[in-house]
């Protein structure tokens, strides 16, 4: 036992492992996200059609429309370590709006499930959906900053 743990610790670090099983969490959350949005698009797009109404409907369905697929893609290329610097740059952005629209729905005090895993998981706005996105966001942080303490010249 001692010896497999000197063989795991000698190849990666606890840092480089924690990085990368975080690194595939970011992933399949963008990845559940986009997916059950598409499959059940209701619940968001109605959670879209109250909070942002002023937005007008024209926006309300591309927001609908080009959320779900830009968040499957940005998964997709976390998962495929494609333009890695670049995606978690994104990534890092799309989850600090995030937290502002979770902010946004809690002091708005709405009650209602916020759509964002469609309808396979139930999430209503409040303080634990608030800490969730600070989470990501600290998570999409943590990994670029090691990606450029990894990369740097």
């Amino acid at each position: 036992m001692e010896n497999s743990i000197k063989i795991i610790s000698s190849k990666h670090s606890l840092k480089s492992i924690l990085i990368l099983l975080t690194h595939y969490l970011i992933a399949g959350v963008l990845l559940f996200s986009g997916v059950s949005k598409i499959i059940y698009p209701e619940n968001f797009i109605k959670v879209l059609n109250v909070t942002l109404s002023f937005l007008g409907e024209n926006t309300i369905v591309l927001i609908a429309t080009v959320l779900p697929v830009f968040e499957i893609s940005l998964g997709l290329t976390l998962l495929l370590k494609i333009k890695v610097k670049e995606t978690l740059i994104t990534t890092l952005i799309l989850f600090i709006g995030f937290v502002l629209f979770a902010g946004y729905g809690f002091i708005a005090g709405f009650d209602f499930d916020c759509g964002c895993f469609g309808t396979v998981i139930k999430n209503e706005f409040g303080i634990w959906m608030i800490v969730r996105n600070i989470l990501l966001v600290l998570i999409a942080y943590l990994n670029l900053k090691y990606f450029y303490e990894r990369n740097a010249i």
